[in-house]
C-alpha cells in the first residue's frame, strides 16, 4: 500500500506564518507583508495598500 504525503499546512505564531516543516513563509511587519526570496535571499515587502480587500479585512 502506497503512503501519501499529508497536504501542506501552516502554523501562525504572532506575526509569522511557518510551514509544517518550520520554514518561514511570511511575516507581518509595520509596512506590509514581508517575504524572503528563496533563490537570492532578498526580502520583499508587499505594502498593505497594494493588497486588494486588505482594509476590509483589517478593519
Amino acid at each position: 500500500m502506497a503512503t501519501t504525503k499529508p497536504p501542506a499546512s501552516h502554523t501562525t505564531q504572532g506575526q509569522e506564518t511557518r510551514c509544517e516543516c518550520g520554514q518561514l513563509i511570511a511575516k507581518v511587519c509595520g509596512q506590509g507583508i514581508e517575504l524572503k526570496c528563496k533563490r537570492c535571499k532578498r526580502i520583499v515587502i508587499i505594502p498593505f495598500s497594494s493588497i486588494e480587500g486588505w482594509s476590509a479585512v483589517a478593519s
